[in-house]
């Protein structure tokens, strides 16, 4: 049995020997890792555009902690994101406008139609499998894939009513009402003229660029996954390669591949929950970080979500219960704890920061 396990270390990124049959115990797959994974880049790109700078980075920082982007302005982008819950906020759903408190201590009665994920490695959104050319730009964003780009992503929270509008303004009001609260507020002129060229550079465009410029600047460092695809053999454990063997021959990378493990696509003939739309495929990077799983937030653990690809004989999943401890434990080698925990000690505007989180 030791043979057998440093044999399985010694090959694991070179072309290995195939499998009897999808789901199967834990036998090695027929191709290297790299054909189903790769890891991240070093560093994101920045869309033609909307090119990096300091300043436009200091700018969104600070809008994303500050709740004047509120219609109360009691909300704040950074209460649903925030680094104490790896950047969402450990809620089955969210909760907006009316709300108090922090992730699952927060209490209110409107709550999002949907679990927000993590804002973690925003960038890297819909990275293909291969290596992508200098111009790639991430995206599609949302759990219906609604928008293209993190700048459009940016403005739609504000937007919503539930989540940072609240009832007091309509939605063609809440904009123009933000850009007059920032125009009043002199660090404000400040950071807008030195992000932003131009006569008026408090603008809506402006904001959504600054918002998604600090997103981009959140990722995560390699992970020990990262390391073994770069040929570090002696970065997983024996049984975590035996998770991820498992994770392959089970046809999980139907879907959850490329350096993100996601596919970023909506299949509509595969709906997670039967009774509501199929959504796109979730990262499971830092996924360990971030219960409860799926929109809905139904599972509540990590085992929980794997199972449900063993109840449901529908999505692809070819996996028996022994397999859940292997693939959770591949799964938690995904993780990268030392992520940013960032939080500014003020915002220009003065009100509390992240909103009523406290």
């Amino acid at each position: 049995m030791d043979r057998q396990i440093g044999l399985i270390v010694l090959i694991s990124l070179v072309f290995l020997a195939g499998c009897e049959e999808p789901g199967a115990s834990g036998d090695t797959p027929a191709e290297p890792y790299t054909s189903f994974f790769t890891p991240l880049p070093e560093a994101a790109v920045f869309p033609e555009g909307n090119d990096y700078s300091d300043a436009k980075r200091a700018l969104g920082e600070f809008l994303f902690w500050d709740p004047i982007l509120s219609g109360r302005m009691n909300v704040s982008c950074a209460t649903c994101h925030h680094p104490d819950h790896a950047w969402a906020d450990g809620r089955m759903f969210s909760i907006g406008v009316d709300g108090m408190g922090l992730g699952p201590g927060r209490s209110g009665s409107q709550e999002t139609p949907f679990h927000s994920p993590s804002v973690l490695n925003v960038a890297y959104t819909g990275l293909p499998e291969t290596q992508p050319d200098p111009g790639f730009v991430s995206g599609g964003y949302f759990w219906d894939l609604r928008v293209a780009t993190l700048e459009d992503q940016a403005l739609e929270p504000i937007r919503s009513e539930v989540e940072m509008r609240s009832s007091d303004f309509l939605e063609e009001e809440i904009m123009p009402e933000i850009l007059l609260r920032l125009s009043l507020i002199p660090e404000y002129q400040d950071l807008f003229s030195s992000a932003f060229e131009g006569p008026d550079p408090i603008s809506e465009e402006n904001i959504a660029k600054a918002l998604a410029t600090y997103q981009r600047t959140l990722t995560t460092e390699p992970t020990r996954f990262d390391r073994f695809l770069a040929g570090d053999d002696t970065a997983l454990t024996a049984a975590e390669i035996t998770g991820l063997n498992k994770f392959i021959n089970g046809g999980c990378t139907d879907c959850h591949s490329g350096p993100m493990l996601s596919d970023n696509l909506i299949d509509p003939t595969k709906p997670v929950q039967v009774d509501r739309p199929a959504v796109r495929t979730p990262t499971l990077r830092n996924v360990e970080l971030t219960p409860p799983y799926m929109h809905d937030g139904s599972r509540a653990t990590l085992g929980d979500a794997i199972a449900l690809y063993e109840e449901r004989d529908d999505l692809g999943v070819t996996l028996e219960d022994d397999d859940f401890g292997d693939i959770e434990r591949f799964l938690r080698t995904l993780t990268d704890d030392a992520f940013s925990r960032d939080i500014p000690d003020y915002v220009p505007s003065q009100l509390p920061v992240g909103g009523d989180i406290l």
